[in-house]
């Protein structure tokens, strides 16, 4: 099964956190390619999710990439 296309709204959201996660990601050594994969992903899975919502289920999946 193919996932579905992120809308613009999702799309917008995913720049915004990208933006907004950079530093932690870098921190972590996590490469942007690799911090954006996570936001688009958790941000397909939480369509209805706030910025602070989404942002800390990307950190805890951050974390434990990283680890």
């Amino acid at each position: 099964m193919s996932k579905p296309a992120p809308d613009p709204n999702q799309k917008a959201v995913v720049r915004r956190l990208v933006q907004r996660l950079s530093g932690f990601a870098l921190g972590l050594g996590l490469y942007e390619g690799i911090a954006q994969g996570i936001i688009e992903k958790v941000v397909l899975d939480m369509p209805n999710g706030s910025d602070e919502q989404i942002m800390s289920v990307v950190r805890m999946v951050m974390l434990t990439v990283s680890a």
